[in-house]
């Protein structure tokens, strides 16, 4: 019996419950359906929901995405009807009209993206970026310094670097970001200059002198070799790349990238040098691998090659000998002697401390200590070359004022 009164429950509720509709009136529908109940005009509407004109046809319209809550409240109470159905049928306008689902997929491919490409942590730390989180403030300073109209535009340089995951990884993409960086730089200078073997050889005895120049002696080279068809650009390092140097091709010709990696004055030469040894002996097989990148405490990134060991050789040899650093060794307190000569083989003083405290670790434990305090400042010699990370100009004005004042 009591299933039977059950059962007719069931029916008589299905029998009076209004059936689900399919077809939903939109807000706009509402509205004129009040106002020919009401038989007003929509601007009596307005004044008694106390609401502007473009405040009701956004909402109505599904145009305006940022509302005060309360104007649905106002527009629920003229309407009659529920707030919950009023916001509903809001969100659902304003999704339709502006993609909002596609807008989150959008957004969360560019998340994704960014954090595949770039270290976010690295570039905080040196000052592009100022949150990890703001994405749209990350995407703006990105674009702006690397030079790309949206962040989509990055493509990674198709270098082989033997680095695994995890930390090392995220050095990967610094690695990659360093070496785009250099190659855009390159392409963008559009050197014009033909490359000439013997044209670079007839020159490299004018390179050395310059270097006690610290303020100008490097820019004036860097001058020359484009010149010579020769690009050398200078490209800020990341805290946790190694990296002196590296020499790629742009267009058929040379071109190389410096790094102030460690802040003293002469290992910009010794990379240089090292570079230009590249250029000159490692040409062919350069323009086969797109890429030589040459790092600290590994032979490059690619290979412990028997070619790196004869470009360091070659750099140390024509900046400030071994023989020439034991010579200096021996006077290594005597700053005057030191500077007498420095000079008298054409270098900065500088050059005699640093490489005496590569060859003497361990028997001087005062060596990197002396080289740095007598290392020269080159702030102002970085500030005539590099697009400092803190710069608030863009890359493409970077590129605009070296190209006026050094390459040209």
């Amino acid at each position: 019996m009591g299933n039977i009164k059950s059962d007719s429950d069931d029916i008589l509720k299905r029998l009076f419950e209004p059936k689900p509709t399919k077809i939903v009136e939109t807000l706009d529908e509402l509205f004129i359906n009040r106002l020919e109940s009401l038989d007003i005009p929509k601007t009596t509407a307005l004044n008694i929901m106390g609401m502007s004109v473009r405040t009701l046809e956004g909402i109505l319209s599904g145009e305006q995405k940022m509302l005060d809550y309360t104007q649905l409240i106002k527009l629920s109470n003229f309407l009659g009807t529920d707030l919950e159905q009023i916001a509903t049928l809001y969100l659902q306008k304003v999704n339709e009209v502006h993609n909002v689902g596609n807008d989150i997929n959008r957004t969360n491919e560019m998340v994704e993206f960014i954090n595949e490409k770039f270290n976010l942590a690295e570039l905080k730390k040196v000052g592009l970026i100022k949150s990890l989180t703001d994405y749209n403030d990350i995407v703006k300073s990105i674009c702006n310094y690397f030079g790309l109209k949206n962040i989509f535009e990055y493509s990674e340089p198709d270098i082989n670097v033997a680095f695994s995951s995890g930390k090392r990884a995220k050095r990967n993409c610094s690695v990659k970001n360093w070496v785009y960086l250099a190659e855009q730089s390159c392409i963008e200078l559009r050197n014009p200059n033909v490359y000439s073997r013997d044209k670079l050889i007839d020159y490299f005895p004018q390179i050395r002198w310059q270097s006690m120049d610290v303020e100008n002696g490097l820019v004036n080279v860097i001058k020359q070799l484009y010149q010579l068809g020769i690009t050398v650009v200078f490209i800020p390092s990341f805290p946790s790349l190694h990296i002196r140097g590296a020499t790629f091709e742009i267009n058929d010709k040379p071109c190389i990238a410096l790094t102030d990696y460690v802040g003293f004055y002469p290992t910009l030469w010794f990379a240089l040098v090292h570079e230009l040894y590249h250029v000159l002996f490692d040409w062919d097989e350069i323009q086969l691998s797109n890429y030589h990148i040459s790092q600290e405490g590994q032979k490059s990134l690619d290979s412990e090659s028997q070619n790196e060991i004869e470009a360091d050789n070659f750099a140390r040899e024509y900046l400030f000998s071994k023989e020439k650093t034991k010579e200096a060794g021996a006077f290594i307190n005597n700053h005057e002697f030191i500077k007498q000569y420095a000079i008298s083989n054409n270098v900065d003083p500088s050059f005699a401390y640093v490489f005496y405290a590569f060859d003497a670790p361990s028997s001087d434990k005062y060596a990197w200590g002396r080289a740095k305090k007598l290392n020269p400042n080159i702030e102002k010699l970085k500030s005539k070359l590099e697009h400092n990370f803190l710069d608030d100009f863009t890359f493409g004005d970077h590129i605009k004022k070296v190209r006026n004042k050094i390459y040209n």
